[in-house]
């Protein structure tokens, strides 16, 4: 029997982690140190990208019916309306629109506990439940597992495992067992009071917000959380204020930062004081032991970026530990911290500094792309619009027996989708997917062939002319491989990188 892969933490990042290994076949145990779930709304926003990967994950109907788009912002002062526009007017950029490349358009907005449910939920259907109460102590590795030790109310317990996922946030223990450095800044000039309250005098079609005349950083916020009948509430701390987050206290701070609107709150549901961390680990993995999400960036609020790009860390981790679990090249791991640090990295600097390559952030993180890594194979002379490591955009799909689908859809068929246009491109792909086990064969879409008259508008899509291409597209909807010839050989190259070595091929 094999070993089960550890996860520590079972917020959005470990609960992702934990249905991408266990949908694949892995073993998996999730431990919490909490006693129970989370109550709190805390990360609110689901980007776009994110929405994608809860489809892959069979959760993103509850997501959105849980759910709805950012409300109108008001902004009052003087207790009077001094402004209404949308979040996408704040943004400088017009309302999102759905696209069949992008059918998710834009930020959704559901409390984090709900999330979190909706996870524990599809973990559930795949046989994993989360064990609260259970802390990790330490943590140690030989020669061919890490060695984790964890107190629980049934006493003390050594767990061996292959890999270690620590999702265990930004004061995490894991990183802290294995020595990792978490540098940046806690802001202690920054920071805020966050509670769940309930209130039946403001008008839940609007995001209120109030401040001061004679102090702009005086103010409050106040949110509708969509499927609920609760309000999240925001306040900035003033130097001296160490306030508890009761009702009396809630209730202060808005009657002086409203200046005495006539709103009165009947309850608060959870709440909490945080300070403002801007923070990265030197590394993402040590030996066994992987960090993901808060556990290795605590980054800057503005932008609603924290909870994406923990569950994007999880997704692009799963797939590649499920594979080496399989008897693909152990090497294969090291591309977790080569393709996701440099988002976080970039990330800490604000949505609008470039990275190292001179691109910028996009809020959404459909344009993250892991261009130029090890895993992003572009052999073309002229690359299209769409490259070896960008986010694989959908489209809509008629196939020849007359179904009729999305590529996401037919992605999620297999580990791996070939797009082939043109027939070398085509034979190629099925050469060596003859040759492969079917667990590591690719999907292999015959796009002008199988899907004739919806060809032109994935051509279009994708950025391919008339000639003969080849996108083999990974488990987390990344390109992998961009080729124009030698397709069979391309593609036999690129599978050594993904798959058994000694088991892909008959």
């Amino acid at each position: 029997m094999s070993l089960p892969v550890l996860i520590v933490g079972a917020g959005p990042a470990g609960l992702v982690a934990a249905c991408e290994l266990a949908r694949r076949g892995v073993d998996v145990r999730l431990v919490e140190q909490a006693v129970s779930p989370s109550s709190g709304s805390r990360a609110k926003g689901i980007q776009p990208r994110t929405l994608e990967v809860f489809e892959t994950l069979g959760v993103v109907e509850e997501v959105t019916s849980s759910g709805g788009p950012f409300p109108r912002w008001r902004s009052y002062r003087a207790g009077h309306l001094s402004w209404e526009k949308s979040i996408y007017e704040m943004l400088g950029m017009g309302q999102p629109a759905a696209t069949p490349a992008v059918p998710y358009p834009e930020t959704w907005m559901i409390p984090q506990w709900r999330t979190e449910e909706i996870l524990r939920g599809a973990l559930r259907r795949l046989g994993v439940q989360v064990e609260y109460r259970s802390v990790l102590i330490a943590l140690a590795e030989d020669e061919t597992d890490a060695i984790a030790t964890i107190r629980s109310p049934d006493g003390t317990e050594h767990i061996r495992s292959p890999y270690v996922i620590a999702a265990d946030g930004a004061a995490s223990t894991a990183r802290k067992l294995v020595g990792v450095a978490f540098d940046g800044v806690t802001r202690d000039d920054q920071r805020f009071l966050t509670a769940d309250v309930r209130t039946t005098q403001l008008d839940r079609s609007y995001w209120h917000n109030w401040s001061r005349p004679d102090n702009p950083a005086a103010r409050v916020s106040i949110c509708p959380l969509p499927g609920t009948d609760t309000f999240q509430f925001v306040a900035p701390l003033l130097p001296g204020d160490n306030p508890v987050p009761d009702l009396p206290t809630i209730q202060r701070l808005f009657d002086e930062r409203s200046d005495r609107v006539a709103v009165t709150f009947d309850e608060v549901l959870w709440g909490t004081e945080h300070r403002a961390n801007e923070r990265l680990a030197s590394r993402f993995r040590v030996g066994r032991v992987f960090l993901v999400g808060d556990a290795a960036h605590a980054l800057p609020a503005a932008g609603g970026q924290g909870l994406n790009t923990a569950v994007q860390d999880s997704h692009n981790l799963g797939w590649k530990i499920a594979a080496v679990l399989r008897g693909a090249p152990e090497k294969l791991l090291d591309s977790y911290e080569e393709e996701r640090r440099p988002i976080a990295a970039r990330l800490m600097k604000g949505l609008a500094a470039p990275d190292d390559r001179g691109e910028v952030a996009d809020i959404f993180q459909l344009r993250n792309n892991y261009r130029g890594r090890r895993l992003s194979v572009e052999t073309r002379q002229t690359p299209g619009i769409v490259q070896a490591g960008d986010r694989a955009p959908d489209a809509p799909l008629r196939l020849s027996d007359g179904s009729q689908l999305r590529l996401f859809e037919f992605m999620r068929e297999g580990n791996l989708t070939a797009l082939a246009f043109g027939d070398e491109a085509t034979k190629g792909c099925r050469v060596i997917a003859d040759q492969c086990c079917p667990a590591d064969a690719p999907r292999i879409l015959d796009v002008r062939n199988e899907s004739s008259s919806t060809a032109d508008a994935l051509q279009e899509t994708y950025g391919v002319n008339d000639d003969d291409v080849l996108f083999l597209i990974r488990p987390d909807g990344h390109i992998g491989l961009a080729a124009e010839d030698h397709f069979a050989e391309r593609l036999n190259g690129y599978l050594a990188c993904l798959t058994p070595s000694g088991m892909a091929r008959r």
